[in-house]
């Protein structure tokens, strides 16, 4: 198997809070290699915008789930272009606004959803490669991916880069509304009782508050790097240097 090949066939998953860069990360790093990329937590969206058009109590966790089946979820991935369909329309901004946002939040703690959406999001990977991004790609969607990627930030970082992400898709969105969204977040995925937001046990920890995209990304590729010269030197090797790679990083 070529390098290109090797590398364009992981699965990668990239985990973490929101503000911590996991977007601009995956899509650049699918970007690079080739690879689908998925963004996981626009699947949430879209069933919290069919809550709100429905009118469905995201507390009634049955009605919630009722929505979902009976709902046609279609994701579509192009390399680094995802699009979302809901029952033959296709959702764009709709999906970012902080309103979106929230309610997207109270759905994700729900058991039953998150094992319904499961699949859907699985079948994104079936048989090839894909870049995997959202707050438990590698702890539960994704548990047996080959690269494993936990990010963060300070909190301060966190909730500038959430509030110019809102921006771009809500211009009246305050700084002080997504710091305190940021921190509610945080505690609510935190504390769920189904695949809570933690780092996998074998995953690499980035702090990404002083470090670009560009160097994130860059960081990642030597983790496949190292994983390339692993498989072709010892297929079950007896000690993890994936960790390692990022010690002088």
């Amino acid at each position: 198997m070529s390098r290109r090949d090797f590398m364009s066939a992981l699965t990668i998953t990239i985990d973490g809070p929101a503000g911590v860069g996991k977007s601009t990360l995956a899509k650049s790093l699918a970007k690079h290699l080739g690879t689908p990329y998925l963004n996981s937590g626009s699947l949430y969206r879209a069933v919290a915008w069919k809550v709100s058009k429905q009118g469905v109590n995201t507390d009634d966790e049955d009605a919630v789930l009722a929505l979902c089946k009976t709902t046609n979820f279609l994701l579509s991935l192009q390399g680094d272009y995802q699009s979302v369909v809901v029952d033959g329309t296709r959702l764009t901004h709709e999906l970012w606004t902080s309103h979106i946002s929230l309610i997207a939040s109270e759905i994700s703690r729900l058991p039953t959803v998150r094992t319904f959406l499961r699949p859907i999001q699985r079948h994104c990977g079936n048989d090839k490669g894909i870049v995997a991004e959202g707050r438990d790609m590698g702890t539960h969607v994704f548990a047996d991916a080959e690269i494993k990627v936990f990010l963060d930030a300070s909190p301060t970082i966190r909730a500038q880069r959430r509030f110019l992400e809102l921006q771009g898709h809500d211009a009246a969105v305050s700084h002080e509304t997504a710091a305190s969204e940021l921190m509610e977040r945080d505690t609510r995925d935190a504390n769920r009782n189904s695949a809570p937001l933690r780092p996998a046990s074998d995953a690499t920890i980035i702090d990404t508050t002083d470090l670009s995209a560009i160097q994130v990304v860059d960081a990642i590729l030597a983790l496949i790097k190292q994983r390339q010269i692993k498989h072709r030197s010892d297929p079950t090797p007896t000690i993890d240097t994936t960790k390692q790679s990022l010690a002088s990083y």
